[in-house]
């Protein structure tokens, strides 16, 4: 499969959505392209002049903005993993790369992973967004990859979120993510009760 690629410093996941600000000429080139044929492009982690092979197709789910100078606003949705084989610049302006689908190794996910990781996940989205939060629901997100899903707003760094990007078991990311929820949760914990002093004026207030 050919996909024009779009080398970002993020890791974009299947299922998720990330606001773009589109101002190079390559980059508007490739993304009109892509909303006028309603096709798909890639998204893949760099760092440091380092390209990671492991990337992420998407689409352009909405344009929120044109500017006169060209420039764009998009939301753009991760769609499926691929595995980059080579790079070339052809008749295109931006890079063009071959790449091959991943897909996971066969076996069911656990559920009790599943769960334990949602818990978690909850519990991190109550402290740190309140009432505002969307919280993670098993029951509703039918076949899609629950790891990919709580990924983004589950405090990984660049590398790890590659790390579980690059995992081709649903079991491996679950544990992964679940080892790391257990680690921060007691940090995002003292952060809030940090700014629950700061809020009563040097006192923690007793709200039972």
């Amino acid at each position: 499969m050919t996909l024009g690629l779009f080398p970002l410093n993020i890791v974009l996941f299947p299922h998720s959505q990330v606001p773009l600000h589109i101002y190079e000429p390559r980059y508007r080139a490739l993304i009109n392209e892509c909303i006028t044929q309603g096709s798909e492009f890639g998204i893949n982690l760099v760092e440091q002049g380092h390209l990671h092979t492991v990337g992420c197709t998407a689409r352009v789910a909405s344009v929120t903005e044109r500017f006169p100078d060209g420039r764009i606003n998009v939301v753009i949705e991760g769609v499926n993993r691929f595995r980059l084989l080579n790079v070339h610049e052809d008749q295109h302006t931006y890079v063009v790369g071959e790449t091959e689908p991943i897909t996971d190794d066969e076996g069911p996910t656990d559920p009790l992973l599943v769960a334990s990781c949602a818990e978690m996940y909850n519990q991190i989205i109550e402290l740190v967004y309140g009432e505002s939060g969307s919280v993670f629901d098993a029951e509703t997100i039918g076949d899609k990859s629950p790891a990919f899903l709580m990924a983004p707003k589950s405090g990984l760094t660049s590398e790890q979120k590659q790390q579980l990007l690059e995992m081709n078991s649903e079991n491996s990311r679950l544990e992964m993510l679940r080892d790391h929820l257990a680690e921060i949760i007691p940090a995002i914990q003292k952060a809030e009760t940090v700014q629950r002093i700061i809020r009563s004026d040097g006192y923690i207030i007793n709200r039972d």
